[in-house]
């Protein structure tokens, strides 16, 4: 049996080592991928998949940990300085979330610059980088900057920009997090052909199920450990199927309430450390549960860090109580929906839905037409009776009027498929107390 590409062996990695806001991001994590396989990483947000894809690919470097890294049977821990910067020009690419184009530069320049640091002479670069442009429909765009560029494009240029060296090994990053539904779904076909047709490895970091579709090998991570893994011997079609059993592989044995804290604590507290989430992580799931009133919880996200609490201003912490407190009446609204439908499944739902709308809505500065609001209530009852997914739900708020969709932007459309998200995660998998 050929060696796998990558191998990791008793792999710890803490940040802030030895001080007071030390964090143990990821806890002897073992792993091999194989040579062409594609291979992902999935969880929720914070969980250390971002940290293991920068170890792999070389950008964190630190060596006072435990473990080994191994590529091609070599620990790139213990490589030289110069060594390392090979490794990382001519044997990984990374397509990050971000894309981190430069902006100064145009689409040309940015896919020939990692071809630079090597040497190659310019004529060569603008060729090679030409082709990679007119793979991806990127070749009208060479002389434009990226800020002319939309989401998709950008991506496409990213993902170009990876493939300049011509690496066997392709890190995506949350690839898809700042993308719309088509430009989404595109990034993913260009990763299966990069795997398929060119036999490159591919790891893939995500907390969206539906983007697993093509994954060969799935590893399921939870607070810095990898939980389980799974080989998928064959693809499964379903995406209902897939979202339910991959969510069933994490989150088996919580609680609906430890469920629910999980999913807001990543969406309400985006920009804080991994420690500072999993604590408010920890209150949230007793407000829900009802065993701390929101005096309490707001008391908790004013008190200083040192103290045990969360140290924000008073002003914010009332906010998110408050915030908090709607998500648990919307939830209650929830529960009295999924009651009457045990009691009869075709019963309508207008005034109820009505309600949750008026809820999913709050903060939006725009008005619905008469025939949105239909169009919206429509999908908000078909994602309640799990007659869609997550990600279908979202393409329809996504979608124009004209192709009977909602019409809201993809931003808006996130949000509100992540607050929906955060009150129906427990009701949609087999889940036990």
């Amino acid at each position: 049996m050929p060696n796998p590409l990558v191998k990791l062996e008793n792999v710890n990695f803490y940040y802030n080592r030895g001080k007071p806001s030390e964090v143990h991001a990821l806890k002897n994590i073992n792993l091999e991928i194989k040579r062409g396989g594609y291979a992902a990483f999935f969880g929720p947000s914070g969980c250390g998949k971002t940290t293991l894809t920068y170890l792999i690919g070389g950008i964190e470097t630190v060596k006072t940990d435990a473990g080994k890294i191994l590529i091609n049977g070599r620990d790139i821990r213990e490589l030289p300085k110069k060594a390392l910067a090979v490794y990382r020009q001519l044997g990984v690419g990374i397509i990050f979330q971000q894309f981190n184009l430069i902006p100064s530069l145009s689409v040309l320049d940015n896919v020939t610059l990692p071809m630079a640091f090597l040497g190659i002479d310019l004529d060569r670069r603008r060729k090679e980088a030409l082709k990679l442009l007119d793979r991806f429909g990127m070749v009208a765009y060479a002389s434009r900057f990226p800020s002319d560029l939309s989401g998709g494009q950008q991506q496409r240029v990213s993902i170009a920009r990876a493939l300049s060296n011509n690496p066997p090994l392709i890190i995506a990053d949350e690839p898809l997090g700042n993308l719309d539904s088509e430009n989404a779904n595109k990034a993913l076909e260009f990763l299966k052909e990069l795997n398929g047709k060119d036999g490159r490895t591919i790891v893939m970091v995500t907390h969206e199920s539906w983007s697993l579709r093509d994954a060969k090998s799935i590893f399921y991570m939870k607070d810095g450990e990898i939980i389980k893994t799974e080989e998928m011997k064959e693809k499964v079609s379903a995406q209902k199927s897939l979202s339910e059993h991959l969510y069933k592989q994490l989150y088996a044995n919580s609680s609906p309430e430890h469920l629910m804290a999980r999913s807001l604590s990543y969406m309400l507290m985006r920009g804080f450390s991994a420690e500072e989430i999993k604590r408010f992580e920890l209150f949230l799931t007793e407000r829900l549960a009802g065993k701390i009133n929101a005096e309490s919880f707001t008391e908790f996200l004013n008190q200083p860090f040192k103290e045990g609490g969360l140290g924000l201003w008073k002003q914010r912490a009332t906010k998110i109580a408050e915030t908090v407190d709607e998500i648990m009446e919307s939830n209650k609204n929830i529960e009295g929906i999924y009651q009457r439908l045990d009691v009869d499944p075709e019963i309508p739902l207008y005034e109820e839905i009505a309600r949750i709308r008026s809820w999913l809505l709050l903060g939006y500065s725009g008005s619905l037409s008469d025939v949105q609001k239909v169009r919206f209530d429509e999908a908000v009852e078909e994602r309640i009776r799990n007659i869609v997914n997550r990600e279908s739900f979202r393409q329809v708020l996504e979608l124009p009027r004209a192709d009977f969709g909602v019409g809201l932007s993809p931003h808006r459309a996130r949000g509100i498929s992540e607050r929906l998200e955060s009150v129906l995660i427990g009701k949609h998998f087999q889940v036990t107390p």
